[in-house]
């Protein structure tokens, strides 16, 4: 009789698509081996359907249901990926429950609570809380770079596990550029791509000074922003107020971020925080030159493609380093991404290591 197959909880999963969604598609496309069943509102599991309590706020109820989920379900693994630790919740009922290996990932460097320091009483309690109860509740202690770990946990060890990409799919293609320069009507003129959730960590109000600058100095160059977000109507209405809309296109969510790249001459990221973004492995693999926040990992340069700008530098300065970046000459850089580690498979054998070793990050 054949085993069955470990079964996985993903917890991290949203209706905002991101890197983190990116990640969790990634690892159930590389390791079929395993059943893995992601976080949604509604889960089928053996033909029963569970719907998740919408929230915290009726406590016992919330906790009925994650103790009955758990224990019910039998799951040998919980895959925890945040960008906070304001709630230990899952990792604790599973935890209780027996699930042996109870990971967590931090995905981030920074809190979106943080930006403005609008961060109420209750989540500064819960993170220091929290962090003091890693060691309780967690086996393994992941993260996508070391200042994402250090972030989150603090000098406790924890594992680096690399963003991988599916790298043939982001290789640079002429064909790509062509079509959707000639769809959009870029032609040849200089073109700025901003790829990312609309949200405030992006910084993308900034990005729209940047832009302004860089159209005073060279009036024929266009910019798109491929992404969605709480902040996209008002990002629209300022380039509009700032006399620029018709040169700035607002894509909105798409599924063809490679040919994007490829039809871009340099991409733009002034995010006031990031893990480590799956957006500059992918453009680094289209050789597509990037100017970035500081505020980002200096790890994020694989290939010398990145270069960065103190976040609130002058916006004329960032226009300048997009100018001067947007002459690089294409180049096929998916070796070097390749021998950094960055595959798709590679990042899933880290995983599957972890998950068949058991044991702990911690000594």
């Amino acid at each position: 009789m054949q085993d069955r197959k470990k079964r996985i909880f993903m917890v991290g999963y949203s209706a905002n698509r991101g890197g983190v969604e990116t990640y969790i598609d990634q690892l159930i496309r590389e390791l079929p081996q395993y059943e893995i069943i992601c976080s949604f509102p509604e889960m089928n599991i053996d033909g029963k359907i569970w719907r998740r309590p919408p929230n915290r706020h009726h406590y016992i109820r919330y906790r009925l249901f994650w103790d009955r989920f758990f224990r019910e379900n039998r799951f040998d693994v919980i895959y925890y990926n945040t960008c906070d630790i304001i709630s230990l919740d899952m990792l604790r009922f599973a935890k209780r429950a027996g699930v042996p290996v109870r990971i967590i990932h931090s995905h981030n460097t920074g809190n979106q609570q943080d930006i403005g320091k609008n961060r109420g009483l209750f989540h500064r309690m819960s993170e220091r809380i929290n962090r003091k109860n890693l060691d309780c509740y967690t086996t393994h202690l992941l993260a996508c770079s070391e200042e994402a770990g250090r972030w989150m946990f603090g000098r406790r060890p924890f594992t680096v596990i690399r963003n991988g990409i599916d790298i043939e799919k982001f290789r640079y293609r002429t064909e790509s550029r062509t079509a959707i320069r000639e769809q959009y009507g870029f032609g040849e003129n200089l073109l700025v791509g901003v790829i990312g959730r609309l949200s405030a960590q992006k910084n993308p109000e900034y990005a729209l000074r940047i832009l302004e600058a860089l159209f005073r100095m060279e009036p024929s160059a266009r910019a798109f922003f491929a992404g969605d977000g709480p902040l996209r109507k008002d990002m629209m209405e300022s380039a509009d107020r700032a006399g620029i809309g018709n040169r700035v296109l607002f894509t909105g969510t798409v599924d063809n971020v490679p040919e994007w790249m490829s039809a871009a001459d340099v991409l733009l990221m002034p995010s006031l925080f990031e893990g480590f973004p799956f957006t500059l492995v992918e453009a680094q693999t289209s050789g597509l030159p990037c100017v970035v926040s500081s505020a980002i990992s200096q790890e994020a340069d694989l290939t010398g493609l990145i270069h960065f700008v103190e976040p609130y530098a002058s916006a004329e300065e960032w226009a300048e380093k997009l100018l001067k970046c947007a002459k690089q000459k294409r180049t096929d850089y998916t070796d070097k991404i390749i021998a950094a580690g960055y595959s798709a498979r590679h990042t899933a054998e880290q995983v599957r290591e972890i998950i068949d070793g058991g044991g702990t990050t911690r000594n």
